[in-house]
């Protein structure tokens, strides 16, 4: 099961490529990596949402320069792998100290442990932007990642944007030191607030902006791109929800061959927050079932 999962994870990551001018054939859309935050167990999941084949974990806190990232990462991913399912883990390190080399010790660890795991997927400080400026995470994230693939060449250390603070935020007012090298690249994105409970990705102001000056302008990342979280709230009714979740689902699909999301997370939990509006009624939730199921 192990291998299997890997491999099945690489390819979904690696096979999409952007069909940019009329010279290109045709391609079949790319199935995405589906996966669902939810307050069911990780074995529980696919009775919920056939088809779902990943999960969205945390380990809380930021964690010490002693602390065993091993074992803090075996702790939220051991359901989703036992499931089958491809977890993808967050772990918060202080950022300067990160930067200096302060944690290379449990990143190489980490790394190396990995290598032996079932697959998965690895975020260096969640939705950074709320916390740092571009430089420090610039300088952290490229000495996590580079540190984890010289001990472990296959393992995936990806950037998780908060797709708010990409909305005429004063950090996010330069893109450029953002623009990282990672194996993956996701947004937390979620309608209601300060965008309209309406809007599908396409409508929604900041995942556009971190999807064009992101996205489009750093080498590689239209091939490795996805929603890391997705949720809506303030939506006017249950079946509101789930005609926007439809809604979504149809803009995805219709997409080109290589412009679809290579991976797709919603969440659907009350969140850190402790918002119980992001948590979806029947109706939603078939919604996303449905999703689960069209795009996988």
């Amino acid at each position: 099961m192990k291998k299997t999962i890997a491999v099945v994870a690489s390819i979904l990551l690696a096979a999409t490529v952007f069909v940019a001018t009329s010279d290109n054939p045709v391609q079949a859309a790319t199935p995405v990596l589906m996966g669902v935050h939810d307050d069911v167990a990780p074995k529980d999941l696919a009775k919920r949402y056939p088809g779902v084949k990943a999960t969205r974990e945390f380990v809380n806190g930021v964690q010490g320069t002693k602390v065993d990232l091993r074992k803090k990462y075996a702790g939220v991913a051991k359901a989703s792998w036992a499931a089958g399912l491809i977890p993808f883990v967050s772990i918060k390190t202080a950022p300067g100290p990160t930067g200096a080399g302060a944690y290379d010790a449990r990143f190489r660890e980490l790394a190396q442990w990995l290598a032996e795991q079932p697959g998965t997927y690895f975020i260096w400080y969640h939705e950074p932007e709320n916390d740092m400026d571009g430089a420090t995470f610039a300088k952290a994230f490229k000495r996590v990642r580079d540190v984890m693939k010289a001990a472990n060449p296959q393992v995936k250390v990806g950037y998780s944007a908060m797709a708010y603070q990409w909305n005429n935020q004063p950090r996010t007012k330069d893109p450029a030191p953002w623009r990282v090298e990672a194996d993956f690249y996701g947004a937390d994105t979620y309608s209601g607030g300060t965008q309209p409970a309406t809007a599908i990705i396409s409508e929604h102001k900041g995942h556009a902006r971190w999807y064009r000056e992101l996205v489009q302008k750093t080498p590689g990342a239209a091939a490795k791109w996805g929603l890391t979280e997705r949720g809506f709230k303030g939506t006017k009714s249950d079946q509101a929800r789930a005609n926007e979740i439809d809604r979504e689902t149809a803009y995805l699909d219709q997409l080109p061959a290589g412009s679809r999301p290579s991976f797709y997370l919603y969440w659907n939990t009350k969140g850190t927050e402790g918002d119980p509006d992001l948590v979806n009624g029947p109706k939603a939730r078939a919604a996303v079932a449905r999703m689960v199921a069209k795009l996988g």
